[in-house]
């Protein structure tokens, strides 16, 4: 029986694991997410950035304001490309935690297939220990004499 507890303790401790790992993964997951949607936002912002550069050129704009314009232009599209980094990074992160989450999971999977052994073969004890006492009992039964 000793055995037994020992099993359902190591089950509960891989199953914290498995609630720790899972939330790590949320977290990785929320910060991926959060660094797209500030990616898609740069992007936006540059598509209508260069959609006024375009209308103000077809209008005619000096050349201070031309330099101005590309200089801004280079300088988001230097924030894009750190933008995608981070998101490539995010992505390694999202990854290491999925495959962190999948080895605790199958740890957990391995102590309860284990502890579900245990408590198929007690059962099957228990009924074996049964099966002998009523054969015993039916055979003391049988061989009493009528009186």
């Amino acid at each position: 029986m000793a055995q037994h507890g020992a099993l359902a303790t190591l089950k509960d401790l891989a199953e914290k694991e498995v609630d720790t790992a899972a939330q790590q993964l949320g977290a990785m997951r929320r910060g991926h997410q959060q660094a797209e949607e500030q990616l898609k936002m740069l992007i936006d912002y540059q598509h209508e950035y260069r959609t006024n550069l375009n209308s103000d050129m077809t209008q005619g704009i000096g050349s201070q304001r031309w330099i101005n314009y590309q200089q801004f232009i280079q300088t988001l599209e230097k924030a894009i490309d750190q933008h995608r980094h981070q998101l490539d990074q995010w992505h390694n992160k999202v990854d290491k935690a999925l495959n962190f989450w999948r080895e605790k999971k199958q740890r957990l999977q391995a102590w309860q297939t284990l502890q579900d052994r245990q408590l198929t073969a007690a059962a099957l004890a228990e009924n074996r220990l049964d099966q002998k006492k009523m054969d015993e009992f039916a055979q003391r039964a049988s061989m009493r004499k009528p009186e």
